[in-house]
């Protein structure tokens, strides 16, 4: 009786194997003790093992000890108590290739109904994944597109030609009023023009920028630089614009800090971060930039003593789809497309930037940046 219950027992797993062996997918019978019992031919085939290699094997071993702890093995307990699992498999497999696989873990019963393993198919889907995360970055690349084409209309369209109406408006009036405006009243009018033309030409500078890095024009060319001098050139340029308010420039930076990153982005993202300071610092206020080395980066902060910004601007400062420009503390007019180009050239260049601000105590904007280069 008992060599016939042992015949049975043997027809039966027999009967079993030569179904596994049919199907294209890999297929494997695991036991409780997570041994590999039985693996068909799509298994070896698939996995780049031979069946000598597997059989006795423990699933940790084949698959290795964090694959199994945290993706298969939980699976498989639920499995041995009776639950069918499917699940999707990101990873190594034994081949040592990357896959993405569907993998599906069905209660093995014996005869008597206990279950005494798992039997596991896999199918590879990683083409499939690897299409779909291409076609989503390819849809949020386009959207990211259709952002900035209508912020460049709306650039085109509103903020640049306001200012240049404003200015062949007020040079009308000089040229018609010459004689009978004073002194005082046409140097009023010229402030004004001179104003108006700072702003048309730092955002043109922008727009001419933007467009050749939207274009991918723009090569990065990192090299070694001493921040303190970069610093030291922006104040000059925008030096002017600062007396006309009574801010105050600090420069904070040693000149044996060094960066490495491409000179020109970073000689634009730190004119148009100071520029900005200025436009939101409170007339006689201050302007200082410093910098610190934390870790294998250097972090830079442009630190104003403005309004500061409301907490829930913050997120929208540096999206083209968000139109979150406002007046200086003067009455300056921007499109807060500088912020999107210190925010693409700083990242171009291997580097974050963000922003700490709090209402009426000013405003921090930090970027960070790869340090001095050996090599």
């Amino acid at each position: 009786m008992k060599q016939s219950n042992k015949k049975r027992k043997n027809r039966y797993f027999h009967y079993q194997k030569e179904i596994l062996n049919t199907i294209f997918e890999p297929a494997s019978f695991i036991g409780s003790n997570y041994r590999y019992i039985f693996v068909n031919n799509a298994f070896n085939n698939f996995y780049g093992k031979e069946t000598n290699e597997t059989i006795g094997e423990t699933v940790e071993k084949i698959w290795g000890a964090e694959n199994f702890e945290k993706k298969l093995k939980p699976g498989m307990e639920k499995c041995l108590a009776g639950q069918p699992v499917f699940l999707q498999y990101e990873g190594k497999i034994p081949n040592g290739e990357v896959k993405v696989l569907e993998m599906n873990f069905y209660p093995h019963r014996k005869p008597s109904g206990k279950i005494d393993g798992v039997i596991s198919t896999a199918n590879d889907i990683t083409e499939r994944v690897r299409a779909e995360q291409a076609l989503k970055k390819s849809e949020a690349q386009l959207q990211e597109l259709n952002a900035t084409k209508d912020k460049l209309f709306s650039i085109i369209g509103h903020d640049l030609k306001g200012p240049l109406n404003n200015i062949l408006g007020f040079s009308e009036l000089i040229e018609n009023g010459f004689d009978k405006y004073s002194c005082d009243e046409i140097r009023k009018y010229n402030k004004i023009i001179y104003q108006l033309s700072t702003s048309v030409s730092d955002l043109l500078e922008n727009l001419l920028t933007w467009s050749r890095a939207q274009r991918q024009k723009l090569t990065v060319s990192p090299q070694n630089l001493a921040i303190h001098f970069i610093v030291e050139k922006c104040f000059g340029l925008l030096g002017q614009n600062a007396l006309q308010k009574e801010i105050r420039f600090k420069n904070n930076i040693s000149p044996e800090t060094i960066i490495y990153a491409d000179e020109e982005m970073m000689t634009i993202v730190m004119r148009n971060l100071i520029s900005n300071a200025i436009k939101f610092a409170y007339r006689g206020g201050t302007i200082s930039v410093s910098a610190k080395n934390s870790d294998e980066m250097v972090v830079v902060g442009v630190k104003d003593t403005g309004v500061g910004i409301q907490k829930e601007k913050i997120p929208c400062l540096f999206h083209p789809d968000e139109n979150h420009s406002n007046l200086g503390t003067e009455g300056e007019k921007g499109t807060g497309l500088g912020l999107i180009i210190c925010k693409d050239f700083v990242e171009k260049n291997e580097g974050e930037i963000w922003v700490e601000s709090e209402p009426g105590n000013g405003t921090v904007f930090y970027f960070s940046l790869p340090a001095k280069s050996n090599s």
